[in-house]
């Protein structure tokens, strides 16, 4: 047999039959969902601080007044999780969302279950930096987590300057770093509206804080939000 001939059957082969951990993305075995770290992950546990979204076993967060009203997360930012994320958005992996989604739908269940929110919105882009990615993780989140509980994914905020990437930022600095990059879509929309707003990550929580008081300024009843993961200081 041709080698060239061999060689395209060989990625044929991979590119059909690949199978790929439903959280990071690493190539698992044809039976398998997830990789054995991500198999043996453990989520946050139960019960979780308000205000941070940490265990209240290992929270030390001082309760910090926050512009969204509650914030939960499955899981810390992590090891596999970790891996997980910066895939999703560094190396063009965005099928990775429909599980974030489906891990953050089973908190949403757990902890919010007796909320009516009228929509879900998520933590926008620059039109530029958007392009450049190919996608949104965060847009793709709420949308499949918009089938997953049964409310309606709405694009409401826009981002109208670009930002330092918050990850680059110290914590006092993140502040100042999203301080007016967001605005609303239609500002009459939001009006005595209960959101629930969607990230990927929460590191202090600035980012998720500056977009729920744009939604407060214009009227928004509640902001809660959910991400995927969160950098906790207070873990022990």
């Amino acid at each position: 047999m041709n080698n060239d001939f061999k060689q395209a059957l060989n990625r044929m082969g991979d590119a059909l039959f690949t199978r790929r951990c439903r959280i990071c993305g690493e190539v698992v075995e044809l039976d398998s969902d997830f990789c054995e770290k991500c198999d043996r992950v453990e989520r946050i546990a139960l019960p979780r601080c308000d205000y941070c979204g940490a265990s209240k076993d290992c929270c030390n967060c001082k309760k910090h007044k926050n512009e969204y009203k509650r914030i939960i997360a499955p899981f810390y930012y992590e090891d596999s999780i970790e891996n997980a994320v910066n895939r999703c958005k560094s190396s063009n992996m965005p099928f990775l969302a429909k599980e974030f989604a489906r891990q953050i739908s089973i908190s949403c269940k757990e902890e919010y279950c007796d909320i009516h929110f009228d929509c879900i919105t998520f933590v926008p882009m620059t039109g530029f930096d958007s392009f450049k990615r190919g996608f949104n993780q965060s847009q793709l989140i709420a949308k499949e987590l918009s089938g997953l509980i049964c409310v309606d994914s709405v694009k409401l905020l826009k981002k109208i300057r670009r930002t330092k990437p918050q990850k680059t930022q110290r914590a006092r600095q993140r502040k100042v770093n999203v301080y007016g990059a967001f605005d609303l879509i239609d500002k009459d929309f939001v009006k005595d509206k209960t959101i629930l707003l969607v990230d990927d990550v929460k590191t202090t929580g600035s980012t998720l804080n500056e977009c729920a008081k744009m939604l407060k300024i214009y009227g928004a009843k509640d902001v809660y939000c959910a991400v995927f993961a969160l950098v906790s200081h207070f873990k022990k």
